[in-house]
């Protein structure tokens, strides 16, 4: 069992040292690591989709030949409500497959992860708890039949 509440059966059987045991938690951990990131990216993709989607809606309206300014790496320049319509949509959609993209990637990652813990029989300690009490169930019950007042 190490700091994190998981434990690895597999290397307990088998009598394997210790150091290997720490290999494989690290590259669950390591695992869970990468996970949590390609979360992120799509969670920080999400809110700039929903950001150009509310620009969308903001200029669509308006008259095609209107002028508009668009910030560029810093620079504030002029074009056409047309124009900037048009390259905003192109980054939506771009923003949209990124994310399409980063999903298979997630699910991918899962599948890893769970192959992972499958083939090193990795549980969380909280789950040996619920087995442990499953197992023997009279001592998962209150000794005591007392009554709080």
């Amino acid at each position: 069992r190490d700091r994190s509440g998981l434990e690895v059966a597999s290397c307990r059987a088998m009598g394997d040292d210790n150091a290997q045991a720490q290999a494989i938690l690290a590259k669950l951990q390591s695992l869970r690591d990468q996970r949590e990131q390609i979360v992120a990216k799509i969670t920080e993709l999400d809110g700039q989709h929903s950001e150009h989607q509310l620009v969308i809606s903001t200029l669509t309206p308006l008259p095609r030949d209107r002028r508009c300014f668009r910030l560029i790496n810093d620079v504030l320049v002029e074009r056409t409500n047309e124009e900037v319509l048009q390259a905003v949509i192109q980054n939506r959609d771009n923003l949209k497959k990124a994310m399409e993209d980063m999903a298979e990637m997630l699910k991918e990652k899962e599948r890893e992860l769970l192959e992972h813990v499958k083939k090193h029989n990795i549980r969380q300690t909280s789950d040996l708890g619920a087995l442990n009490a499953r197992a023997h169930p009279q001592q998962a019950e209150p000794t005591s039949g007392g009554v709080l007042v």
